[in-house]
């Protein structure tokens, strides 16, 4: 078995000779000035199948084996990377600690399982007693569970992008999966948290307060280490505004009301220290206009907008001078286009 180290360094080898990194300028000026609402000649677009790039050379893990070997874990994520930078789009030079959706809950002492191929899932607490203790105790270690496994990793990413100019220079490291406030607490309380709203909404303030203030220790530790300011920040496939990417998948189960009383204060006071954007899956129609509100909310993300109302979504972002990130050509809306939209195709 080859050693994995000197795996790695043979493909930053043939990576570093292939990066431009005034391509790489260029791809986050325009961004810069997508978020800004200011003319640019060209929406900032990312492609989606890369599988006709000339060179396909590039290995490729198994997530779990990615998931056990941070070697694996940053060849994987720098595959898309490579395809990228040959087809010349905008997508920015960047990689995750790709640990998936588990990785606050398992901060706050949650465990989780991780099934043969894909991503893990994080187990939750089996009583509202369970919660009460997790709220009892208050902001945890921030090295417990994957939090520790995220530094370690983001600082091999570190040690093996050094000797190597271009890629040490231009590649960005973005904080991993956090998810949302809301979402992580899901994720730890489970099903029951939908009861819970009615019969004993005070517990879930209690603890969304414990998980908020959780989070914005883990971010500020996260950027005290790998740099990463709040002005501009990668994020996936795009340089956004902002420095945190929130995820409010679980807030499409709630009501207009619901969102109001449990999701938006807590995002609120992260926008208000970090910025940056938001994303959800499936239908947002109950909270999207409000949530284009927020303060310090720069772009709206959604992964699924052949569920959601796509000229709710280009006013609520036009109007809020929030950038609509990722449209695919097909859900773009039929008044004349404005800055502000970046093109998934």
């Amino acid at each position: 078995m080859p050693d994995m180290n000197d795996v790695v360094r043979k493909y930053l080898d043939k990576l570093e000779g292939i990066i431009d990194i005034e391509h790489d300028k260029r791809v986050k000026e325009v961004y810069k000035k997508v978020f800004e609402y200011q003319p640019v000649d060209e929406l900032p677009y990312v492609i989606s199948d890369t599988s006709e790039i000339k060179d396909n050379d590039w290995p490729s893990y198994r997530y779990n084996d990615a998931f056990a070997d941070p070697a694996k874990m940053l060849l994987n994520e720098l595959n898309g990377i490579f395809r990228h930078v040959q087809a010349k789009d905008y997508h920015p030079l960047n990689i995750r600690c790709n640990y998936g959706t588990v990785i606050m809950p398992s901060v706050l002492g949650m465990t989780y399982k991780l099934t043969e191929a894909s991503m893990p899932w994080s187990n939750h607490v089996e009583t509202r007693e369970d919660v009460q203790k997790l709220i009892q105790k208050g902001i945890p270690d921030l090295e417990q569970g994957l939090g520790k496994t995220c530094f370690e990793t983001a600082a091999y990413y570190k040690k093996m992008l050094a000797p190597y100019p271009k890629l040490n220079k231009a590649m960005n490291i973005y904080h991993p999966d956090m998810q949302g406030p809301f979402d992580i607490i899901h994720l730890i309380w489970g099903h029951d948290l939908m009861y819970a709203m009615f019969d004993c909404p005070e517990m879930i303030h209690d603890m969304m307060q414990v998980v908020t203030e959780t989070y914005r220790a883990y971010m500020r530790k996260w950027k005290k280490f790998t740099g990463e300011g709040n002005e501009f920040t990668s994020h996936w496939w795009f340089y956004m505004k902002g420095g945190i990417m929130l995820r409010n998948d679980s807030p499409i189960m709630i009501s207009p009301e619901q969102y109001e009383e449990f999701v938006k204060p807590y995002d609120q006071s992260l926008l208000d220290e970090f910025g940056g954007c938001v994303h959800f899956c499936g239908r947002g129609t109950t909270f999207i206009d409000s949530m284009c509100k927020s303060k310090k909310l720069y772009g709206l993300h959604s992964s699924q907008i052949h569920l959601n109302d796509k000229e709710l979504l280009y006013k609520s972002t036009s109007e809020n001078k929030v950038v609509w990130l990722s449209v695919s050509k097909e859900f773009l809306p039929s008044v004349p286009l404005k800055t502000g939209v970046t093109l998934y195709k």
